[in-house]
């Protein structure tokens, strides 16, 4: 349980980073849904992005080299998925990997 306690303490941690405007515009751009959303599910959806950036390994496949617009797309793409839990992202997934094409 004290694991706990320091996994949920690191995870607050990153939460408190500013968050990049870049990052915004990007989510913004390329994730219709966050626009419907309220400051603070907004809030909370990019503090999980900044979580899910530091903790998850993303690897270009077929020579896709990966930019930020790819990895906080997919990001904040996963993350609305966790809003309104206070849970380790995704915690069986070490590395996403993603290809040039569907």
């Amino acid at each position: 349980m004290i694991f706990d306690w320091l996994d949920r303490r690191r995870r607050a941690r990153l939460r408190e980073e500013p968050f990049p405007e870049p990052w915004r515009a990007i989510i913004a751009r390329n994730v219709p849904y966050a626009k419907t959303l309220t400051p603070e599910d907004r809030a909370e959806l990019e503090g999980q992005v900044q979580v899910f950036l530091a903790r998850k390994s993303m690897e270009g496949c077929g020579g896709l080299e990966l930019t930020d617009e790819i990895r906080v797309t997919i990001a904040a793409q996963a993350c609305l998925l966790l809003l309104g839990r206070d849970v380790e992202p995704y915690p069986d997934v070490d590395v996403i990997l993603v290809y040039p094409a569907a």
